[in-house]
């Protein structure tokens, strides 16, 4: 407490000395739009108002957004599009998450159980407010409410989005449309950390500003036409895109005075000179559709890129697609009460991508030396090439007994050649740490399936079913020359789980440390009673499901609606840093076994390798606390990841529309009001967080990882709609 208690405190567990710490939060959402036209003009204007305070105190935003959108017959050939939208956020706090001291989650691992949570209230000792805080029980961790309403993160981000057409009518041939759009944002976030914070003790403050715009010009030309029974419309235009943006961040680096957050107060200041980032990309494209009859359609398209983040030589990259559709039923004749529809769907396509721009040569960044540069962690590669991703797919669509039943089947393939992959892991001794390639080729194979039925059906009583599956395979087919064939990492998190490519491998192959087995299936353990240690990583799994699903059902009784939909997915891997270390301090329930023995020591399950090879049974016996450090440590991957597998019931909503007996005399045309939940209930065996996991690295977002998550949110709420 603030020092020793005045009075002797009971040795207990506080059960929900984590869970009381969150509040429940609040978002309100409130919206109007306003619309009307004539035969000249059509407009639509909204304005929506957000205000959310989020489960963690002192944490939550409120947005604005305001958009307008005209429609105008200049003249009986020219009209004219102008759309125009604006959103501010803002916020005082947003949460910090992933493992480390400036984040609410890297404390409730680390919380003491006997530790009663208010005693780390008032946050500052008597007489030292801004200068020392409470936190009587480790010095590695910060006191919760010093992290919560003091190590703020502030945002204030404004964006325009606008564009502006004019389609001219030439003739009844064609048209002519000119498109021209803009994207302009402004960003200012700043971060505080306090005096006597772990990682910064004398404080520590920093100002970010980000700004960029991006300009998108088109000019399109249609021609439309029949021929006899085949209509066709041709399309040929070009566009050029143009971005730019710019990030400034400044840093005091020790605070004169403690509390005081500005620039001006800095022990010492640093600053990042701007970088630029800018790039541009200009296109022809052209698109050809034909149908006969409204039986048979084919799409043929073409485009050629010029990227300027390409080097000279690879910049100019060309896609081209075909696509068809026949629909059987027509072209055979066999429609009925039973079948209504029957469609063949197949088609083949090339993607070209470039990458961010900066790629291709090392540039020098500024030092936090006076006077001086250093060399990037990032050794660029002059010889880029456009990723290109060829895409095969066919499918089936049935309508079925007037309509009641439909039914979707795709089947695809996509191979991705020269993928551009930013980031993977170099040999210090190189001068760098990270390196951007183009990867060799990946094949994806899948199959999508989806369904939606009317059971039921009438005036008062409806029933609506839908439900989607979907798998996807990926193969490694080849690598990159320059690795001969050996693997490569791809990235690595944490210095423990590393996404290697392999030939035969997947995207998303988690490597690490593991157990070692005896022939038999045995985990080894040496002489000294703690588990063997390899000294090769080996496959623990792979962060992607073997497949999605999921179903939702709609029943309409009269002027009320309900529905609810689940979701979930079968396998997938992710590694949990928290059940690591929550393991190690014996704070999960898997960690009571042993602990009651006499002699506090355990005795693995296991054997021992023989000096001549053969296997014994462990009997050697460890402390319990050692024992759990061990078997569960950090780099053993294996001991820490876990099957992905959930359903959820991911949304639920109750309706009720009232009828023209109320909302006549009211002078409105609908109002509606519902009660609706999200993420309400959850199966899995994943431990201690949401299953679908992934780490956020700055601006990289890695799935099958867990580290230092935030909690889940179940979301409960009303709804009122109004019409005039």
């Amino acid at each position: 407490m603030n020092g020793q208690s005045k009075e002797r405190q009971l040795w207990r567990p506080y059960k929900n000395n984590i869970k009381d710490f969150w509040q429940t939060g609040t978002t309100y959402s409130n919206n109007i739009s306003i619309e009307g036209s004539n035969d000249k003009t059509a407009y639509r204007t909204s304005l929506t108002y957000l205000n959310n305070e989020w489960m963690m105190p002192n944490t939550g935003l409120e947005r604005w957004n305001a958009a307008v959108s005209v429609d105008h017959k200049l003249s009986s050939k020219l009209k004219a599009n102008v759309k125009l939208s604006y959103s501010q956020t803002k916020s005082d706090n947003l949460p910090a998450t992933g493992y480390n001291n400036q984040s609410i989650s890297y404390f409730m691992i680390f919380q003491n159980p006997n530790v009663d949570l208010e005693w780390y209230r008032p946050i500052w000792k008597p007489g030292q407010e801004q200068v020392d805080q409470i936190h009587p029980f480790s010095s590695y961790i910060d006191n919760p409410y010093l992290i919560a309403y003091e190590m703020t993160n502030s945002l204030n981000k404004k964006n325009i989005t606008g564009n502006v057409s004019l389609n001219y009518q030439i003739d009844k041939h064609f048209d002519v449309l000119l498109r021209s759009g803009m994207v302009w944002n402004d960003e200012l976030r700043t971060q505080k950390r306090p005096w006597s914070s772990a990682n910064y003790l004398k404080g520590y403050y920093r100002e970010q500003y980000i700004d960029g715009f991006n300009f998108n010009n088109d000019l399109m030309v249609n021609y439309k036409t029949a021929i006899g029974s085949i209509n066709l419309t041709a399309t040929g235009g070009a566009s050029s895109q143009y971005e730019e943006q710019k990030t400034q961040d400044y840093f005091a680096i020790g605070l004169k005075n403690p509390g005081v957050y500005s620039l001006t107060n800095a022990v010492a200041q640093d600053f990042k000179i701007p970088k630029p980032y800018d790039r541009y990309v200009n296109s022809l494209y052209a698109l050809l559709t034909l149908n006969y009859k409204e039986k048979i359609f084919l799409d043929f398209t073409a485009r050629n890129d010029w990227s300027s983040t390409l080097p000279k030589a690879n910049r100019s990259y060309f896609y081209p697609s075909v696509a068809s559709s026949f629909i059987l039923s027509d072209i055979f004749g066999l429609k009925s009460n039973k079948l209504n529809m029957w469609k063949l769907r197949a088609s083949w396509s090339r993607i070209g991508n470039a990458t961010e721009p900066y790629q291709l040569e090392n540039y020098y960044s500024v030092s936090s030396f006076p006077g001086s540069v250093e060399l990037p962690n990032l050794y660029a590669n002059p010889n880029l090439r456009p990723e290109m991703i060829t895409n095969i797919e066919g499918g089936m669509d049935f309508s079925l007994f007037k309509n009641r039943l439909t039914f979707n089947a795709t089947v695809y393939q996509s191979n991705s050649v020269d993928q551009i992959i930013r980031n993977v892991p170099v040999l210090w001794e190189t001068g760098y740490s990270l390196r951007v390639i183009n990867s060799g080729e990946v094949r994806n194979r899948g199959v999508e399936l989806m369904m939606n039925a009317y059971p039921i059906k009438n005036k008062n009583f409806s029933w609506n079913v839908s439900a989607n599956w979907s798998m996807n395979r990926n193969k490694i087919l080849s690598l990159p020359e320059e690795f001969h064939g050996e693997p490569y990492t791809m990235a690595s998190i944490g210095g423990v789980v590393y996404y290697n490519a392999v030939v035969g491998g997947s995207i998303g192959d988690m490597y690490g440390y593991g157990l070692m087995y005896s022939p038999d299936g045995q985990v080894v353990f040496g002489s000294d009673g703690l588990t063997a240690k390899p000294t090769t990583m080996k496959k623990v799994g792979n962060a992607f499901p073997k497949w999605r699903a999921g179903i939702q059902n709609e029943f309409k009784i009269k002027n009320v609606t309900v529905s609810f939909s689940f979701d979930g997915q079968y396998k997938g891997m992710a590694y949990s840093q928290s059940h690591h270390k929550m393991t190690e301090q014996g704070k999960l329930e898997h960690t009571l076994v042993g602990r009651d023995n006499p002699d506090g020591l355990i005795v693995g399950q296991g054997v021992v390798q023989n000096a001549d090879g053969s296997y014994s049974t462990n009997t050697k016996g460890v402390a319990v606390p050692t024992y759990y450090a061990d078997y569960w440590r950090r780099a053993n991957v294996e001991t820490n990841t876990f099957d992905t597998s959930f359903v959820k019931l991911r949304d639920a909503r109750i309706a009720y529309s009232f009828p023209k007996s109320v909302t006549q005399p009211l002078k409105i045309t609908d109002l509606t009001l519902a009660i609706f939940g999200k993420n309400l209930w959850m199966w899995t065996k994943f431990p201690l967080f949401d299953p679908e996991a992934a780490t956020l690295d700055n601006a990289t977002i890695t799935p099958g990882v867990e580290m230092g998550q935030l909690p889940t949110a179940r979301t409960v709420g009303f709804q009122l709609n109004v019409k005039f």
